[in-house]
């Protein structure tokens, strides 16, 4: 306890303000959020009891307290485990920040670090994949007779945003001339508004074409767009299944049934 009083109070002198003293806390032991409150007491009373004597500080005795305060908040373990990986943007990210608070502050290289992880963020999330496969139906375990030499499975892989709008309808313009289509959408996590409204758009031309659509595998975040953006009343409840196994027999019964 006198260890952590002892970092408290010094903490309160070379990182005051600054995001700086939490990271001090937590390594002299905090367990409380009181610790913020002792710090804020611990500094007005050093601040108007103490103002001579701290005054009277050298700036060396200063900076070495914050040289060592400094090499305690770095997670050694951890940059050794992202330089060691090679991670291209977590260390990327690592040297901006690192980069921004020599040339700033901590503050100030905190706020560049969240902007620049944002924008990597978005460019990764930018790039979504779709791929294309025939369906063989003799490979289904217990499958009627039938066969679906004009089927298909779209299988999208990534989330729909305004970002990856372009990129999705760039390859979905490279879909074979499929008479049935399911798409699987168990690898999209989200969509916004842009991406419900090129699925609309998507769904409505294949529709005019006289192609079957088939949804499976739909998130219930993404479920929601799809009602609001009327997707759902256009394709019918009965467009959508939990499995892309489940739409190939409903459409093997089809088939059977149309024979």
């Amino acid at each position: 306890m006198p260890g952590s009083l002892v970092g408290i109070v010094l903490a309160t002198v070379v990182a005051t303000a600054a995001i700086a003293r939490t990271s001090v806390a937590v390594k002299s032991g905090q367990q409380t959020r009181l610790t913020s409150v002792f710090h804020a007491v611990f500094l007005l009373a050093s601040m108007f009891l103490l103002g001579g004597v701290m005054a009277r500080l050298p700036l060396a005795a200063l900076a070495g307290v914050l040289m060592v305060t400094a090499w305690r908040m770095n997670d050694w373990e951890g940059i050794r485990y992202l330089l060691g990986h090679r991670f291209k943007s977590g260390i990327s990210q690592f040297f901006i920040t690192m980069v921004a608070t020599v040339a700033a502050d901590l503050t100030v290289a905190i706020l560049v670090g969240i902007v620049y992880s944002a924008l990597l963020y978005i460019v990764k999330a930018s790039h979504i994949n779709v791929s294309f496969s025939d369906i063989d139906a003799s490979r289904l375990p217990g499958a009627p007779g039938g066969a679906l030499p004009k089927a298909g499975v779209v299988y999208v892989t990534g989330s729909l945003f305004f970002g990856a709008v372009d990129e999705f309808s760039r390859l979905m313009a490279e879909m074979p001339d499929y008479r049935e289509v399911i798409f699987s959408l168990r690898g999209m996590p989200s969509l916004d508004v842009s991406g419900a409204q090129a699925l609309l758009e998507l769904r409505a031309r294949l529709k005019e074409q006289g192609r079957g659509v088939a949804f499976c595998g739909v998130a219930p975040e993404v479920r929601l767009y799809f009602d609001r953006a009327g997707i759902t009343a256009l394709a019918g409840e009965s467009g959508f299944f939990w499995s892309a196994d489940q739409a190939i027999f409903a459409l093997l019964e089809k088939e059977r049934a149309a024979v």
